[in-house]
């Protein structure tokens, strides 16, 4: 628990909160501590982190005793022998009782020298001592049975304990990460940890599968969620410690609103593209540092918060997509306008792209070019979007695209602006050089839009090539765009199969499945798919649109814009040679490292600080209208 104690100046003064990571070997314990550390040292505590791995009868004798199977032979052979653990009976011997009390002394003194470490160098600040290794680990180590006197000890100590973390991972994961046969079943390993967790105060078990930033994200909340609010915050009516307990140095940035808006969302059904992801990234890394708000659309109008985010939702999908993104355009302002913020980051909306939230907003407004898509619908539609888009454009003092390419035409249009190249990120895998140039399908993920991109012309280039290989189209979109790829495939579909909607799981296995990537876009701005499969090792064959120039050099084949019969040779050349696809895919996964999420989102930081800091973002704040979604927290 928490323990308060009386400090000079006769106030009270917050005792450490300690926290363990626990699980089997080859979790990802060590790696989480580090990122958990660095986590809360940006959130102004003063962080010790104790690797509690090892007793001194461990470094004497490194291997546990084992004895032998009644009726087995004689031997050395690694089936021959058992753990004493493996057998209950024989769990309590008496080196295995002494074994287990010195490592439980060993972790007490441990954390204490540790806490008392870091209570001295706190100097004032919040103070967490962080081990990689806690009591339910030299339970499940040693399984001793409970109520004898070693397992006692340990779980006197895991009573001192504020939280401990248990990263919870598939035995598959482990032996993925060079499990050791000889220490038994990853899932036996598991079930002892899972059985020890159920008897100890205040464990915590978490997804360990997911990347390591969502990991350590989730472990953040759940180590902030621990720490309960001081007499003085609690007096104040605020149980958001981490908030309001920072060092005076951390409380203004704290205090900062930042807002995020962005028409598309995960649960978004017509829409679902990948501009939701980068701003989920870009919102949880913020969110480190500021108070952010995500503005998005929903059918439902609502508040709800996520993962420390607050999530608005405008009621605006009921009128349809295209309409939709009319009134999500129009509603922007007059939402700018009551809820508060220091710096508004808008990701473009078609089909103007620009709200003129500018002209609104006391505070900066960088706008987001994920989505600037004016002349490419005034080609398919002739209506004059972008000549809204073009006046808009003019009103930003900054903006963010994705490529070279599109940096020249928005300074050609907004001479004024400070634009900035931000690229998308992609989660970094281990290319598998077993993989590389394998695969048996043709795929095409993204939105189902026939038009913009350009599902017509793929069929027509499959069609008249006719690869040696089934092309696999994964992706939805609106009712109208769907019922037309319906009719298309009835026409010309020969060989082709749509799968509808790809979750995560999905994606993951038809990228890893598939030879190479198709992107036939008559239209992009950067192609963050494209950027998916190159990380898993695979080609990825495009028209030669300026968007699309970043992948040059890094396992891309381009050919000309909208050249259907050369696009079909290419795709059945790729098709019929997996040498080629070898050398392509190894250029293609060393070119994806380039590019991370933690690269993306620390430049959007860096600008979003310049942007707080400068002396023009401190306005006089507008009256609090007190309206029920308009706080950011």
């Amino acid at each position: 628990m928490i323990r308060m104690t009386s400090g000079r100046d006769g106030g009270a003064r917050r005792a450490p909160l300690l926290v363990a990571v626990s699980g089997p070997d080859h979790t990802g314990k060590s790696s989480l501590v580090r990122a958990l550390s660095g986590r809360l040292r940006r959130r102004g505590f003063a962080v010790v982190t104790v690797h509690c791995y090892g007793c001194v009868f461990c470094r004497w004798f490194p291997v546990p005793p084992r004895v032998r199977e009644e009726g087995e032979p004689g031997g050395t052979g690694a089936g021959e022998w058992v753990r004493r653990s493996a057998r209950p009976e024989r769990r309590g011997s008496w080196f295995r009782r002494a074994h287990a009390v010195v490592d439980a002394g060993e972790l007490a003194l441990r954390i204490g020298a540790a806490r008392l470490g870091v209570t001295v160098l706190a100097g004032g600040q919040p103070a967490v001592v962080v081990t990689d290794r806690g009591p339910l680990d030299g339970l499940v180590k040693f399984d001793l049975p409970p109520g004898r006197g070693a397992a006692e000890r340990f779980a006197r100590i895991a009573d001192r304990y504020d939280l401990t973390l248990l990263p919870e991972t598939l035995p598959a994961t482990l032996n993925g990460r060079g499990w050791e046969t000889a220490a038994g079943s990853p899932a036996a390993w598991w079930a002892r940890h899972r059985a020890w967790a159920a008897r100890l105060p205040r464990v915590s078990r978490i997804d360990g599968e997911g990347p390591p930033e969502s990991v350590a994200a989730t472990a953040l909340e759940h180590v902030l969620a621990a720490v309960p609010p001081s007499p003085e915050a609690t007096r104040r009516g605020s149980s958001r410690y981490h908030e309001r307990e920072l060092p005076p140095s951390a409380v203004p940035e704290r205090e900062k609103r930042v807002v995020v808006s962005i028409y598309d969302d995960a649960e978004n059904s017509d829409y679902r593209g990948g501009g939701a992801l980068v701003v989920e990234k870009l919102a949880r890394r913020l969110a480190e540092h500021y108070q952010v708000t995500v503005v998005t659309a929903g059918r439902k109008a609502g508040s709800a918060e996520r993962h420390g985010i607050r999530y608005v939702t405008l009621p605006v999908c009921r009128a349809g997509p295209r309409a939709g993104q009319l009134l999500f355009l129009a509603l922007l302002p007059l939402v700018a306008r009551r809820i508060r913020h220091d710096v508004w980051l808008e990701s473009f909306t078609p089909p103007f792209s620009t709200s003129f939230l500018p002209l609104v907003s006391r505070s900066p407004v960088v706008g987001i070019d994920q989505g600037r898509s004016a002349e490419a619908l005034w080609r398919r539609y002739h209506l004059p979007f972008f000549l809204v888009e073009r006046i808009g454009l003019r009103c930003y003092r900054h903006i963010v695209v994705l490529n070279e390419a599109d940096a020249s035409a928005v300074r050609r249009l907004s001479p004024r602006a400070s634009v900035h190249v931000i690229a998308n990120g992609v989660e970094q895998r281990r290319l598998d050089d077993a993989r590389l140039g394998s695969g048996d399908s043709i795929l095409f993920l993204g939105r189902i839009d026939t038009w913009i991109k350009g599902l017509d012309l793929l069929l027509d280039a499959y069609g008249s090539a006719r690869p040696p290989m089934e092309l696999v189209l994964a992706g939805r979109g609106t009712a109208t765009e769907e019922h037309r790829l319906d009719q298309l495939l009835a026409e010309r579909g020969d060989g082709v199969r749509w799968v509808g909607y790809a979750d995560e799981e999905l994606k993951q296995r038809l990228l890893r499945d598939s030879a190479f990537l198709v992107v036939p876009s008559r239209h992009e701005t950067f192609g963050l798919v494209a950027l998916e499969g190159m990380s898993y090792g695979k080609p990825v064959l495009h028209f030669d649109l300026p968007a699309l120039r970043w992948m040059r050099g890094g396992g891309d084949v381009a050919v000309p814009p909208f050249d259907a019969a050369a696009f079909g040779e290419r795709m059945a050349a790729l098709a019929s040679d997996p040498v080629l696809r070898e050398r392509l895919g190894r250029q293609a996964g060393l070119a994806a490292q380039h590019y991370t999420w933690d690269e993306m989102t620390g430049a959007y930081l860096a600008l979003t600080r310049r942007l707080v800091d400068r002396p023009a973002a401190r306005r006089r704040p507008r009256k609090d209208r007190r309206v029920p979604w308009q706080s950011t927290r």
